[in-house]
């Protein structure tokens, strides 16, 4: 990897292949399957690994239906105490 002048290591991003037979959807699907608004969906996709973003063949960016799965099942299992503490590692990464 290529250092920046900070000498902090450039990491490259890079989305995802995009799954066959449909298993994708678009942002704005996935905001609205889990009741947020896609400012949040946005948030959600850059300050968290959960969610996996690949690329339609339009050039859209869309996500996979699996991580949004995923995620729909850490909001209905996870302890308010996990819950507490992403909030404050997303306030904290949006600085």
């Amino acid at each position: 990897m290529k250092p920046w002048r900070d000498s902090l290591p450039q990491i490259p991003f890079a989305y995802r292949a995009l799954p066959p037979d449909g298993a994708w959807m678009t942002r704005e699907e996935a905001a609205a399957c889990l009741g947020i608004g896609e400012f949040h969906f946005n948030s959600l996709m850059t300050n968290t690994h959960r969610i996996d973003p690949v690329r339609t063949t339009d050039r859209q960016l869309a996500v996979t239906r699996a991580s949004v799965e995923a995620e729909q099942h850490w909001r209905a299992t996870a302890p308010r105490r996990r819950k507490a503490l992403r909030l404050l590692k997303d306030i904290a990464r949006s600085f």
